[in-house]
């Protein structure tokens, strides 16, 4: 509630947002101020409400560019605010006392003092540290922990995992594929990299658009992540580029891990050695079955997998 003059106003819930800005007695005030009456004289002062009695002290200033989240409190002067609600978002783009702020930022009361420092959590007592930064070059998938500025973000499951490849973990729309773990400190000790194939190690071929892959194919993509290619959606994958986040990629591609290396090279193998010799040439014209063998060029030979 304020006076001007002798006239008593009070900002509306409805348009909190606007009163800062707009003097009550002005006729672009009028929806952010409600006229309650007339007064007399002044108030008695009353004490000022502290932020929290049990813990007395003011938390962080509010610094511009933070990327804030649901539940973060911050001051401005001896003002606390809490980032809540639907538009908790907001919080990352709107200062407390900027013009959209209220949309995000919640004023509890006034604060004194600094807050006692207290120890830093870690990610994980039992594994402290902090995983490695987020990089916006590395294609993310579900289950991906990456670090920003001593936190841990995590990429989430399901279809918005694809997000994760799009934005970054502090970025306006990283909430979109970005799940806020917790703070850590220094970082994870080093692991051995896991390989694809422990009695067969090194990466498959690399990925190349256009090649009629089928279901059960492995490929590697940038020289290190491997993947298969799912017999229920095999028909994609000559054209969805493993790991990419276009709709419908992880469909055709089945990711199963990390290589080292290259597969080492083997004998072709022999058609039959007990019955030397080439099959007949294919022929578009005839209904192959499974277990039918053809050759093309007269020196490679084939099996029909399926009838279908």
């Amino acid at each position: 509630k304020v006076a001007v003059g002798t006239i008593v106003y009070e900002c509306t819930e409805t348009y909190a947002e606007h009163c800062p800005h707009r003097s009550p007695n002005h006729v672009a005030g009028e929806e952010a101020w409600f006229e309650l009456g007339a007064c007399t004289g002044s108030m008695a002062p009353t004490s000022s409400p502290t932020f929290d009695a049990n813990a007395p002290g003011c938390p962080d200033e509010y610094v511009a560019g933070t990327a804030y989240e649901e539940g973060d409190k911050v001051s401005v002067g001896n003002t606390v605010y809490s980032c809540q609600g639907d538009f908790a978002i907001t919080c990352r783009q709107y200062g407390p006392e900027d013009y959209g702020g209220s949309q995000g930022w919640t004023d509890l009361g006034s604060c004194t003092g600094t807050i006692a420092p207290t120890s830093s959590p870690t990610f994980d007592p039992d594994t402290p540290g902090c995983p490695g930064e987020y990089d916006d070059t590395l294609a993310y998938v579900a289950g991906d922990k990456v670090s920003v500025d001593n936190t841990v973000y995590e990429c989430i499951s399901g279809g918005n995992s694809a997000y994760c490849v799009v934005f970054g973990p502090i970025d306006a729309g990283g909430h979109l594929g970005w799940n806020k773990i917790g703070p850590c400190v220094g970082s994870l000790p080093p692991t051995a990299a896991p390989t694809f194939d422990a009695d067969a190690p090194g990466c498959p071929p690399e990925y190349v658009a256009g090649t009629p892959y089928v279901g059960g194919d492995k490929v590697a993509v940038d020289d290190r992540v491997v993947y298969r290619c799912d017999r229920l959606h095999e028909a994609h994958c000559p054209h969805r580029i493993p790991g990419a986040s276009s709709p419908g990629d992880d469909d055709a591609w089945i990711r199963l891990g990390v290589c080292t290396g290259t597969l080492a090279p083997t004998a072709s193998p022999a058609l039959d050695p007990d019955s030397p010799g080439c099959p007949d040439d294919y022929n578009p014209a005839i209904a192959y079955g499974k277990g039918d063998k053809v050759a093309v060029d007269g020196s490679r030979a084939y099996m029909c997998k399926r009838d279908d």
